[in-house]
Parts: C-alpha cells; sequence; structure tokens
C-alpha cells in the first residue's frame, strides 16, 4: 500500500510537485495551483497535530471497514468537500508555499511510529494511516492537475 513512509513513493510525489506551476489548471474542482499548495499544507499540518479540526461527526468513517476501505482501497471521488480548517492558509509565495510541503511530506514520513492527531472525519488515526492518507491525498490533487 502506498505511504510516505516508502521513500521511493514519496520522492515520485515530491517530484510531481515540483512540475506544479502557478499556472498548472485543474481537471477539475475549484483549487488553483497556489491554493491547493496551502490545502495540502494545511492537511499535512493537521497529520503533524499542528492544526486542530472539528469534528465532523461522522462515526461511520472511523471504524473498519470503512475506514479502511476509504484510506487504503477505494480512491478518494472528485470534487468532494473537506473541513473548512483544511482551508485556511492563503497563498503567499508559490515557491515558499510548495517548499512548505514538501518540509511537511518529509516530517510525517520520518515522524517516530506513534498515533497520530484524530482526523475530522476518521478520528483517531495511526501515523501509518496517516502516512497513508496523506500519500493518497497527495496523489489525488497531483491528478486533479494532470500530475
Amino acid at each position: 500500500m502506498p505511504t510516505l513512509r516508502n521513500q521511493k513513493t514519496r520522492g515520485g510525489l515530491i517530484r510531481r510537485l515540483q512540475n506544479l506551476t502557478p499556472e498548472t489548471r485543474p481537471q477539475w474542482g475549484k483549487l488553483d495551483a497556489p491554493r491547493l499548495l496551502c490545502h495540502l499544507a494545511d492537511t499535512l499540518d493537521m497529520a503533524l497535530g499542528n492544526l486542530p479540526t472539528k469534528s465532523a461527526n461522522k462515526r461511520a468513517f472511523q471504524y473498519f471497514p470503512l475506514k479502511h476501505l476509504i484510506i487504503y482501497v477505494f480512491p478518494f471521488p472528485k470534487s468532494v468537500s473537506t473541513a473548512p480548517e483544511l482551508l485556511s492558509s492563503s497563498p503567499v509565495n508559490f515557491e515558499a508555499d510548495r517548499q512548505r510541503v514538501v518540509e511537511s511530506v518529509e516530517r510525517l514520513a520520518t515522524t517516530p511510529h506513534a498515533n497520530g492527531p484524530e482526523h475530522p472525519f476518521f478520528g483517531p488515526l495511526t501515523n501509518e494511516e496517516w502516512n497513508a492518507l496523506q500519500c493518497k491525498h497527495i496523489g489525488h490533487h497531483l491528478k486533479q492537475f494532470g500530475l
């Protein structure tokens, strides 16, 4: 299963992120490239415990098998809404925002094995689940931009 903990997988995502430009247009959804970087940084901050989010009270998503299927098996659907906290950062400087994402990816991937913070939909996640979910999330958005 793809995870940020895998150096080859992580490197591939980072290379794809490097191909994103401010002019890259999405194939679906409302985010432009600068806002995408901010969204990815916000979700990584959440995974690292630096951005608290409110529970969406979606209890069914917090238990096996649904939680497992969404994190590891099913693709993310297009244009799904997200927690408002995960759209809280505003673009400042494209290259600086991209670097923030890359550094956060590296930080999450190298965090010692421990349980992470709660996710607004999935509830408590292990560090392994956070790494798999963030890998899938970043890949999903890169596909959104044709990368």
